[in-house]
C-alpha cells in the first residue's frame, strides 16, 4: 500500500470514528434506555428480572471483517432480582453485580440497541476474544 493510500485510509477512518462517536453521544440517554428495555424483555438470564444497568465509560467499536457491520460494545454493570417462585429465588449469587457489554449495531445512519449482552467481560476483553474476525476501529476508557 502506497503512502498516499495509507494517508487516505487513515483520514477516512478518522472521519468514520468521529461520526460514530458523535452519533452515539447525541443520543446516549435514549440509546441507554432502549437497550435496557430490549435486553430486559429478552427473558435472559432465565429466572431473573433486570433490576438496574450502570453505564461505565469503557467501549470498543468493532468492524466485522467479513460483513463490514459495525458494532459498539459498551461497558455496563448489571443487577438482577430472582423471579418469585422461580429456580433462582434462593440463589445468593443473584444479587452479585455482573460486568458485561451492551451491544449496539450501526445501521449506516444511527446506532441501534440490539439487546444482546456479553456477560462477564469488559469491551476490550470481548474484542480480544473475537480475535481476527473483527477490526477494532476505536476504544475508549
Amino acid at each position: 500500500m502506497s503512502f498516499i493510500s495509507k494517508l487516505v485510509r487513515s483520514f477516512a477512518q478518522s472521519r468514520l470514528q468521529a461520526r460514530l462517536s458523535r452519533a452515539f453521544e447525541q443520543h446516549r440517554d435514549e440509546l441507554h434506555r432502549n437497550y435496557f428495555l430490549v435486553a430486559s424483555s429478552s427473558g435472559l438470564p432465565r429466572g431473573l428480572t433486570w433490576k438496574g444497568c450502570d453505564w461505565l465509560s469503557g467501549f470498543v467499536i468493532l468492524r466485522d471483517q467479513n460483513t463490514g457491520e459495525i458494532s459498539r460494545l459498551a461497558a455496563v454493570n448489571l443487577t438482577f432480582e430472582a423471579i418469585e417462585g422461580g429456580d433462582m429465588e434462593n440463589v445468593k449469587a443473584v444479587s452479585t453485580v455482573r460486568e458485561a457489554c451492551a451491544v449496539f449495531q450501526w445501521d449506516g445512519r444511527c446506532w441501534v440497541p440490539t439487546g444482546r449482552t456479553l456477560f462477564n467481560m469488559d469491551p476490550r476483553t470481548a474484542a480480544q476474544r473475537f480475535g481476527d474476525a473483527y477490526e477494532v476501529l476505536q476504544a475508549g476508557t
